[in-house]
């Protein structure tokens, strides 16, 4: 008979399963946890570490996240604790079919916002502190949460990973909203590690094409986090003066502000930020833009009217800066996108012409 081998060394057997018994089931989701809050503690470290070189004030944060009060699976707190971890001035718990996460919110020091569901897209609304029930037609929605008083935006406008994808209808209204308007290009919904997959991409080119037709949007990048492991994986960079709501959201609401999860980025030209329109007087100057990033970068492109202009290849230089000319055919924008060492992006908001 053939002897049968041994599948543990001697004496292991206590070793197995030490970290998290069967019956541990709070360690079981702790662990996990702290991994990603260690993913978090080190993007604050890297956003730290590229502040020294970065002579403009900006405030972090994320607008779009859920927990358990509505399809989220973490609680407030937690969401909080990792709003920490990840040196984040500021998130909002953006739950669906209401606000009764806002005590919750206050007691833990984030703010708080709803995503409701209309005809066609989902709806992110800042702002407003009771529920918002939606008439189900996706332009009269956004215009009747705008006189309420609140500052709106467009989640995931061309749907969300893994497999929703959303159709040409849902794309083509977006036109039709009102100048300007704040639209996600970056939406880490189901992601952990790094927010971006290839939604974002095509939510990339939907706002290119939006902006060569002469649209004024500001975009945006949100974990839409369900669970807090999320929270930190990208953010918006906002150029406010001081960390208080109505600040943030009427500053965001002029496209003063990037999207990363890692390079900071200021571009101007003239007198014009990024957010506003450029003049005559403006376009005489060249496009300054200034990015940096402490664990090195590897590409800075500037893209005018949906066309590349200029591209730069570095070797993980920690900071760029440059001046160009943009074309005199260039007539509706530029922007600025960068990548890093690790795959970071960072994405500037136009200058509108």
């Amino acid at each position: 008979m053939k002897k049968k081998l041994p599948l543990l060394m001697p004496g292991c057997e206590k070793f197995q399963s030490y970290r998290f018994p069967k019956t541990n089931q709070q360690a079981r989701w702790d662990y996990p946890l702290r991994m990603c809050r260690w993913l978090a503690e080190e993007s604050a470290r890297r956003v730290k570490d590229s502040r020294r070189h970065f002579r403009w004030k900006f405030l972090r944060g994320d607008c779009h996240s859920h927990t358990h009060h509505s399809d989220g699976i973490g609680t407030v707190a937690e969401t909080a604790a990792m709003v920490k971890s990840a040196g984040l001035d500021f998130q909002f718990v953006t739950d669906h079919w209401g606000v009764t996460q806002a005590p919750e919110c206050k007691r833990h020091g984030v703010w708080f916002g709803q995503e409701p569901v209309t005809k066609l897209h989902h709806m992110g609304i800042l702002g407003l502190n009771h529920a918002f029930a939606p008439k189900m037609d996706f332009l009269v929605d956004v215009a009747e949460a705008k006189r309420l008083g609140a500052t709106v935006f467009v989640p995931h406008p061309t749907g969300w990973w893994p497999v929703t994808a959303y159709n040409a209808e849902q794309k083509k209204i977006l036109e039709k909203l009102p100048d300007p308007f704040l639209m996600e290009i970056c939406n880490g919904a189901n992601n952990i590690v790094t927010a971006w997959d290839y939604t974002d991409d095509s939510a990339v080119k939907l706002w290119d094409h939006l902006l060569s037709m002469g649209r004024v949007v500001h975009a945006m990048g949100n974990t839409d986090a369900h669970a807090p492991h999320a929270i930190g994986i990208v953010w918006n960079g906002v150029f406010a003066p001081r960390c208080e709501q109505k600040t943030i959201l009427a500053v965001l609401s002029k496209g003063r502000s990037f999207v990363s999860n890692g390079p900071l980025i200021h571009i101007a030209m003239g007198r014009a930020q990024m957010g506003e329109r450029a003049g005559e007087s403006d376009r005489r100057n060249p496009l300054k833009m200034t990015v940096v990033d402490s664990r090195g970068l590897t590409r800075v492109r500037v893209v005018a009217d949906g066309r590349v202009v200029g591209t730069w290849h570095l070797e993980d230089a920690a900071k760029f800066e440059r001046a160009l000319r943009i074309p005199k055919s260039a007539r509706r924008y530029v922007r600025v996108e960068v990548r890093s060492r690790d795959g970071a992006r960072g994405y500037s908001n136009p200058v509108y012409f």
